[in-house]
């Protein structure tokens, strides 16, 4: 394989630098771990959670479309404890074991610099956010680096056979926590197949993986057709897989410079660079990494479910790192090394930057919806009525007033959107609280429809900017306040 020569560093010295960046990635995800408010995924999560086992199978055969590792988890966690925030330390810990499993794959493919690799997965802020937060996509990337480290270790070895369980438990555990998960295994199978020789230890662990895999078949067959893995709703947003690289890499810097066309430009030459060169130094281990990212854009197109989005792509995050330093390391020692020691440099800095911002600057953090829900009942009447778009934050807000003795019309879909609008049209005051209503109310039917039967509205917009998180709320009230007729 072909590729330039790794930094003269003595193993001992890599050793050690990597458990300090394993301390730094730990430290970064645990300090303030269960200060942000709960999130209406993570909400979400624990209202499903929170239910016995059967009745969670059945909320996730029509309402979630995922599989039920991280709801049985929690539903277990609940048994020991009430305080469901702290089960972000599962999350959290997924996060270092990731880090830890990036750096084991790294390692196979550009030698010690992958000191590098796991520094940018260390410190990504795509990554530490989501990693704070419980819910299955801080185990989905993790795990599926986990994955390949297993195989890779298991396959030194091949005839050892607990080398080959342990990474058949981790497939168990990769196909029960997402979906995207069969992307990664496709891939391995193909890896498995081109390798030589062929390990009888490998086909024996895929077969163990789908064997425990199949009791949720079934839920999967009627999970699909109604969302699948995910949202039915494209609807154009592949265009923004321009903005990918910075969405993914530096996230939480001012949108002037993530989403700068230099910022955008110079990633996306970096990863197509790094690309070329995994082919034509034919880094297969590299190539195999990539295949899954392919896989899953290529399915999210053809079949017009949005995969596109940040949380499901955080499994990219690393392989993206590694395509990254491939150019850092090739070109180091040319005489484009000052150009190429400048760009990582800045590359460090605005990943480290990212991550401040998203952990430690109020403007980049996640929206603080006990603030918010203190917003609304100072401002709410008896009678109110309230329609959620979508209905996640109607999850954050159970138990709250906002949410307590008043008509509730949680919007999933653009038929909800029509439906409960004309119903919500009835009375006196609405709320409208719109919460990234784009994926299940596109065409704003639920504020057209409002706006047109009660003509007096006011709007407010919350000023956080993390990951686009962003809730408009609009108070719509008829004049007089009177209720209109049956």
């Amino acid at each position: 394989m072909g590729s330039a020569p790794s930094p003269s560093l003595p193993w001992q010295w890599e050793r050690r630098l990597f458990w300090l960046l394993l301390v730094a990635a730990g430290a970064v995800r645990f300090i303030g771990l269960f200060r942000h408010a709960t999130m209406p995924d993570e909400a979400f999560t624990f209202f499903i959670a929170a239910h016995p086992l059967p009745q969670i199978v059945q909320l996730l055969k029509t309402g979630d479309f995922h599989p039920p590792l991280v709801y049985v988890l929690g539903h277990a966690l609940f048994a020991l404890t009430s305080k469901a925030y702290l089960f972000r330390i599962i999350s959290a810990a997924a996060g270092v074991i990731g880090v830890a499993a990036t750096y084991a794959v790294a390692r196979r493919t550009v030698g010690s610099w992958a000191l590098l690799v796991a520094f940018f997965v260390a410190f990504n802020p795509s990554l530490v956010f989501y990693d704070g937060f419980f819910r299955m996509y801080a185990l989905l990337w993790s795990t599926c680096m986990l994955s390949w480290a297993l195989l890779l270790w298991a396959a030194d070895e091949p005839q050892r056979p607990t080398r080959w369980a342990a990474y058949a438990a981790c497939l168990a555990v990769l196909l029960y926590t997402q979906y995207l998960a069969f992307f990664t295994l496709a891939a391995q199978i193909v890896y498995a197949a081109c390798s030589r020789p062929r390990k009888l230890g490998f086909w024996t662990a895929v077969l163990v993986a789908f064997a425990l895999f199949v009791p949720w078949m079934p839920v999967l067959l009627v999970q699909y057709p109604l969302g699948g893995t995910a949202y039915n709703a494209l609807h154009g947003h592949w265009l923004d897989m321009l903005q990918a690289p910075p969405v993914l890499l530096i996230d939480g810097l001012p949108p002037e410079i993530e989403l700068s066309p230099i910022v955008i430009a110079g990633l996306w030459l970096a990863i197509v660079a790094g690309a070329i060169l995994t082919f034509l130094q034919q880094r297969w281990l590299v190539v195999a990494l990539m295949t899954p990212i392919v896989l899953q854009v290529a399915y999210s197109l053809a079949s017009g479910k949005l995969l596109l989005g940040q949380r499901y792509l955080l499994q990219a995050i690393p392989v993206v790192a590694i395509l990254i330093v491939i150019v850092i390391q090739t070109f180091a020692s040319s005489k484009a090394r000052a150009a190429v020691i400048a760009g990582a440099t800045a590359l460090m800095a605005l990943t480290l930057a990212g991550t401040l911002d998203k952990r430690f600057v109020g403007s980049y953090m996640p929206i603080d919806w006990s603030v918010y829900s203190s917003f609304l009942e100072s401002r709410m009447q008896p009678g109110d009525g309230v329609v959620f778009d979508s209905s996640m934050v109607y999850y954050v807000l159970i138990g709250s007033p906002v949410t307590r003795n008043r008509p509730l019309f949680l919007v999933t879909d653009p038929q909800d959107a029509a439906a409960y609008s004309a119903q919500a049209a009835r009375l006196p005051r609405v709320w409208l609280i719109d919460y990234q209503s784009q994926l299940p109310d596109p065409n704003a039917l639920a504020y057209a429809a409002l706006a047109h039967s009660h003509p007096i509205h006011t709007t407010w917009r919350s000023t956080q900017a993390g990951y686009g998180d962003v809730v408009v709320t609009t108070l719509f009230e008829r004049r007089g306040g009177k209720r209109a007729g049956p």
